[in-house]
């Protein structure tokens, strides 16, 4: 649903409700508000698979990150500078001038004050099989996720949405898994110590894995990547020096 600031209350008050350009040193470029008769247009977030899992039950608490005090939103037209190899799919922001949004300085990327609590009636999940610029069209002008529903095939979206949140399970499990192999490796990497960093590069280096295999999100890496990942890892132990 479009809206301009002009006639806009956030908690009875007026757009833009508080001023956000001291908020520079995180965002690394000049905010402003919206202009009064502005249109906001359609915007996504994407939160990750377990902030989306939560989402997806209904238990997520707030959309920004645990200690980010402002969340991060894009347009469809925003190029994400990384893969999504599992297609997680995005939460959907129907009406973000309830967030009382401001231009980030960055092309396409918003930002409004990070606070507790989602509101599920009109924060919204699009499937990640849904190309972004066609889902801003197809909720144009939903005001609410039973609108979205609606414009997203009904029992067709419900279907995806259990099949997105089976998938985002399993990718929970994966990542468990690795994680018991990798987390210590990838905390010895990031040592002050010289010597353990090197020593356990060098171990690493043994199976073929480097430091972005451990450090780059987990879905964000191929199927296959992660496969071979998960079977170098278990390997990194029965190197000659012990870690």
């Amino acid at each position: 649903m479009r809206e301009t600031p002009r006639l806009f209350r956030v908690s009875g008050a007026r757009y833009p409700v508080e001023d956000l350009s001291g908020f520079r040193w995180n965002t690394g470029a000049t905010l402003r508000p919206l202009a009064s008769d502005e249109t906001c247009p359609v915007l996504f977030r994407d939160i990750g698979p377990a902030a989306l899992a939560l989402f997806l039950r209904g238990q997520l608490p707030r959309l920004a990150g645990p200690l980010s005090p402002i969340v991060y939103m894009r347009t469809a037209e925003y190029v994400e500078p990384y893969t999504d190899h599992e297609h997680t799919g995005r939460v959907v922001i129907l009406r973000p001038l309830v967030l009382a949004p401001w231009h980030s300085g960055v092309p396409h990327i918003y930002v409004s004050r990070a606070r507790p609590g989602v509101d599920f009636g009109t924060i919204g999940f699009v499937p990640g099989n849904v190309p972004l610029s066609e889902a801003a069209r197809r909720v144009a002008g939903a005001a609410n996720t039973r609108e979205l529903r609606d414009a997203f095939g009904g029992p067709v979206y419900d279907d995806a949405r259990a099949e997105s949140l089976h998938q985002l399970d399993r990718l929970s499990e994966e990542l468990a898994r690795t994680e018991a192999f990798a987390d210590p490796l990838r905390k010895r990497l990031h040592s002050a110590k010289r010597d353990e960093r090197e020593r356990v590069q060098e171990a690493m280096a043994r199976v073929g894995l480097t430091e972005s295999d451990v450090c780059t999100a987990w879905h964000h890496l191929s199927r296959d990547r992660r496969a071979w990942i998960e079977e170098a890892l278990r390997n990194v132990k029965v190197c000659s020096d012990p870690l």
